[in-house]
């Protein structure tokens, strides 16, 4: 059973995305993932800003099989600290 209660919203935590850390390290611009992906710009352009809202399975898959990572890679949850 869980112990918290999903209305504590300001509690839940975030989720950090690590796009822009893999495109880093592997040296690829936002166009050559767009174009081999088949995700469009604008998409990995906010997810690589982290200003993303939620995503798209399918576009995790892409992601993956391109960029050859885990899900676990792109996406990491931070629990929120309390004071």
């Amino acid at each position: 059973m869980l112990e918290k209660e999903v209305y504590e919203y300001k509690k839940l935590g975030n989720i950090k995305i690590k796009l822009n850390d893999i495109m880093v390290a592997r040296n690829i611009s936002t166009y050559e993932l767009s174009t081999k992906s088949n995700i469009r710009f604008q998409t990995i352009k906010v997810l690589r800003d982290s200003t993303a809202k939620r995503i798209d399975f399918e576009v995790l898959k892409k992601l993956c099989f391109v960029l050859n990572c885990k899900v676990e890679d792109l996406i990491e949850y931070e629990p929120e600290i309390e004071k």
